[in-house]
């Protein structure tokens, strides 16, 4: 590994080279990554090729199916927090709105459901 001038200093070398520093970074040496012209992308921090696992489609839905799962787990537990509000509320104002809320609630939970087929 190089000295973090060293880092800086082969950084800036690659921007002016024409390089571009993306968001990601190296999980070795945390430094930035960087998309050659070429299209292959570099770490100027350990000075090695860095190439991107594609994910599966299979892995992208099993992911989404568990956010959505997660997601849908907290919306039910807010619309039981406001069920057990509305039981308690007197004050119309106060019950309007918790009922909007329960309403938006529901439409987001619906969204979710959809999300997970």
């Amino acid at each position: 590994m190089q000295s973090n001038d060293a880092h800086v200093k082969r950084m800036a070398d690659l921007l002016r080279e024409g390089a571009a520093m993306l968001s990601q970074i190296c999980p070795d040496c945390k430094t930035p990554l960087f998309r050659l012209s070429g299209g292959e992308v570099i770490c100027p921090g350990c000075n090695r090729r860095v190439v991107f696992a594609k994910s599966t489609d299979t892995e992208r839905v099993a992911t989404q199916a568990a956010v959505a799962s997660s997601l849908e787990a907290v919306i039910m537990n807010k619309i039981s927090d406001i069920r057990s509000c509305l039981e308690s509320t007197t004050d119309l104002l106060a019950l309007e709105k918790q009922i909007r809320v329960l309403s938006a609630l529901f439409d987001l939970l619906e969204k979710v459901r959809k999300t997970k087929l």
